[in-house]
């Protein structure tokens, strides 16, 4: 009998909550480290670069924002596409050659020895050298 990953997968992997004390909410592993990962993200851009106060309400709306990025991003999580790989594909979605807009001109440049009436200098001997 061939034995496939399966049972793999059924292993559970969500945090309940402290041991006898459920959380209202299922929260995966995963999600906990990308959460820790963005919170310090967002807090240190919101503290740092826009000068945010310090005080109840930003960082109610940090939090807010945490578990928005978070849901957002662990939508696409699983054991089959790791974090780096959604990373990586989201980054050379970002990267990838577009195609011209329409009305757009696009330049391409033609090689000089497929140009007629052009001559070609790299294909006639200098002189004293042999080909």
């Amino acid at each position: 009998m061939i034995d496939n990953d399966d049972l793999l997968y059924r292993v559970d992997s969500h945090y309940l909550g402290p041991s006898g004390r459920t959380l209202p909410i299922r929260i995966r592993y995963s999600a906990v480290g990308v959460g820790a990962a963005i919170l310090v993200t967002v807090f240190v851009a919101a503290r740092m670069i826009v000068h945010v106060p310090l005080g109840f309400t930003p960082l109610a709306v940090m939090v807010t924002l945490t578990v928005f990025l978070t849901t957002k991003i662990t939508r696409y999580i699983n054991a089959d596409r790791p974090l780096h790989s959604v990373f990586i594909a989201a980054w050379n979605d970002l990267v990838a050659p577009r195609s011209p807009k329409p009305g757009q001109t696009v330049l391409a440049p033609v090689p000089a020895a497929s140009r007629p009436g052009v001559l070609d200098l790299s294909a006639t001997p200098i002189e004293g050298e042999s080909r």
